[in-house]
Order: structure tokens, then sequence, then C-alpha cells
């Protein structure tokens, strides 16, 4: 018989600790559970006394999101390109690593592979650290015991990700800005000093010229059209939610994702990059073409697209070749489709699947610059239409107030 400590929350939701002899760890919880007890932590007391040894914490609250991942992932690469097996480069991080968001998750990934986990389900329990994708990803590398160049991978996504977000933030931040003054002046003129002009134009007898005018419709429409078109934007994004939550609804509102323009583009094309990616590199370490395609497909984010891809896969399975597969289901291009025919001749898939890897990235590339531009071209625009008009306005005003005066 062994002893466990636990820490659970019995039938009233109180929370109660304390020790119970069970044959092991099972049992205990089985026990627990008869008593009505939801166990939040149960621990074996031998293994309590280690961990307690070595400072480990279940419940310390790692932070950091990407950055904590990118972090714990050079960290892991650096250690098992040297031979280094992942459980005992998760132990010396967990003993020797300066950061604690970094000791901390090293523990509690150490622990889980102690256990009897695989990385890939621990790094599951930390879903503010790791997203899915690189859950997946992981996963196949542990399918070929090859985590290596896995982990490279991962490195390589995360920080292409960091330098396209840092772009476009660089990229908006003067016309956001700009539109921003811009907009501030605009509802200076419109609530602090137009209503003092209006008021000088009606005790002269004047008229308010046509700037003026659309100034005053549009600071209107502000005031009475402005919460509602909140309240609408509210309770839209709210349906979409309420939608999401079924499958068929997130396959529906995925599949008009795709369908607006140049957005719906950058989303197929960070698919596609992703799976063959993913496939590319399941095939240089060996893994079969049924595994491969099983592995690349939970990288797919787009359900539409990941639909589309599991028809893909089934066909392959049944004997069809792999491009004519990806053709049937519109998951690739026609030159894409092309390039892989060549692999279905060669048998050599590997380098195929890069170079339409590639070609989709200088696409993403491209199209994420674009998008960009064309941002910052609105904004620019809107913040000197915003300003011409206020400028307009004001000289329009003072016009007529000398007019109105020399009558």
């Amino acid at each position: 018989m062994a002893t466990f400590s636990y820490k659970a929350t019995d039938k009233t939701g109180k929370i109660v600790e304390g020790s119970i002899s069970a044959a092991d760890r099972r049992a205990a919880l089985r026990n627990l559970s008869v008593a009505g007890m939801n166990v939040v932590k149960l621990v074996q007391e031998a293994e309590a006394s280690v961990r307690a040894q070595t400072g480990a914490e279940s419940d310390v609250e790692i932070k950091g999101g990407e950055k904590t991942a990118l972090a714990f992932f050079k960290k892991l690469l650096q250690l098992c390109k040297s031979g280094t097996p992942v459980g005992d480069a998760l132990r010396g991080l967990s003993q020797r690593s300066l950061n604690k968001n970094m000791t901390a998750l090293s523990k509690q990934m150490y622990k889980s592979l102690s256990e009897g986990r695989s990385l890939a389900q621990a790094m599951e329990s930390y879903p503010q650290i790791f997203e899915k994708s690189l859950c997946h990803l992981v996963e196949a590398g542990e399918s070929t015991a090859n985590l290596v160049p896995v982990f490279q991978n991962i490195i390589d996504y995360l920080e292409n990700r960091r330098t396209l977000r840092k772009q476009v933030v660089a990229a908006l931040v003067y016309p956001v800005i700009l539109f921003t003054v811009a907009f501030a002046v605009v509802m200076l003129f419109l609530f602090v000093l137009l209503p003092q002009i209006e008021t000088m134009m009606k005790s002269l007898g004047g008229q308010m010229s046509l700037p003026v005018k659309v100034l005053m419709a549009f600071g209107d429409f502000m005031l009475a059209g402005g919460p509602v078109i909140l309240a609408l934007t509210a309770l839209a994004a709210l349906v979409i939610f309420k939608i999401r939550r079924s499958p068929k609804g997130t396959l529906a509102t995925d599949r008009l994702f795709l369908k607006i323009p140049l957005i719906g583009k950058i989303a197929l094309d960070a698919d596609i990059c992703r799976f063959t990616n993913l496939i590319s590199t399941l095939f240089d370490s060996g893994v079969n073409t049924t595994e491969t395609f099983r592995l690349a497909e939970k990288s797919v984010k787009n359900s539409d697209i990941r639909a589309r891809f599991a028809l893909c896969r089934t066909a392959v399975n049944d004997g069809a070749p792999v491009s004519a597969s990806f053709k049937k289901f519109g998951l690739l291009a026609d030159d894409d489709v092309d390039i892989i025919s060549v692999g279905d001749r060669t048998g050599d898939m590997v380098e195929c699947f890069k170079e339409v890897k590639d070609s989709h990235m200088e696409m993403l590339g491209a199209r994420v610059k674009f998008a960009i531009s064309a941002l910052s071209a609105a904004a620019l625009l809107s913040a000197f239409a915003l300003v011409f008009m206020v400028a307009l306005g004001i000289v329009s005003a003072v016009l007529g107030l000398s007019q109105s005066l020399i009558k």
C-alpha cells in the first residue's frame, strides 16, 4: 500500500487536504471519487518529499506566452543537438535556468515525462504557452524519434512570425497615430469650435458653408449612429462566436473567411506553408505517407482546408497519386501540383514539398506587405481628408463671418 497526499473539493465546494492509502494512484483517485471528492492534486508522499527538496511546485503560474515558448525550444535544441535526451535536457533546465518561467515550465514538463506522458501531451497542458500546431509538430517529431529538426522548424516559425508582427506594427504605428490625431482635431472642431461659430453665424444672420454643413452632419452621425454601430458590431461578433461553437458553424465561417479578398489568400498561404513544411520534414525523417499526412492534417488551422486535406489524405491512402489528390480537392494551385507530380514520378517528395513551401512563403510575404501598404495608405488618406475638411470648414466659416460683418 502507498500513501498519497491530496487536495480536493468536497460536495459543498470546500477545499480539503489530507492523505489516503491505496494500492496505486488510480485506486486512490477512485476511492476519493466514491467519497464525493473532486481531486485537484494527488501526490504520492515519497514523490512529494522529493519535489519539496527540489522546489517543484505544480501550481506555479507560468507566464510569457510565445516569448517563453521560443526560449524553451531554443534551449532544448541546444541540448538535444549535443545528444542529450529530452528528459535529461528538461531536468537540466529545471535546475540551472536563471529564468523563473523557464525553470517552472521545465520542472512541470519533466514531471509529466516522468509520469509516462509524451512531450507533446505535456505541452498540451500549457495552452497559454504552446499553441496546438506546435504540439502537433512535436508529436510528429516524437513519432520519428528525431526531434532536432522539428525544434528547428518551430524556432524558425516562431521567429518569422515575431519578425512579421514587428514589421506590421512598425509600418502601422505612424499612420495610426496620424489618424488618431486627425480624428481628435475633428472632434475638437465639431464639439468645441463649431458650436461657437454656429452661434455667431446665427446672431449675425450668416449662412453655414457646405464644408461646415458636412462636418456638422458627420458630428450628428457620430453622436447618433456611433453607439448603434458599436452595438451592432458587438452583436455581430457575439453571433459569430455562437455560430463557431459548433463544428458546422466553424466550417461555414472558415469557408467564408477564405473568400475575403486578400485576407483569405493570406490565411490559405499560411496553412499551405505550415502543412507542406511539416510534410517535407516528416518525409525527410523517414515517416511513411499515411502517418505523415495524418500528422500534417492536425497542423492545419482553417477547418475548411483541414476538411479538404482529410479527403485528400483518404484518397492518398486509397492509392491515388499525391498530386492528383491535392488538385482534386483544391488544396494547391496548378503550378504547385506540377511540382508535386515530379515527386510522384521520382519518389523524392521532400524537395518538392520544400519548393512548394518556399514559393508560398514568398507569396505570403508579398501579400502581407501589400496589406500593410494598403492599410497605411488608407489611414494616411483618411487622416489627410479629415484635416482637409476641418481646415476647409474653418476657412469657410471665417469667410462667412467676414461677409456677415461687411453686410
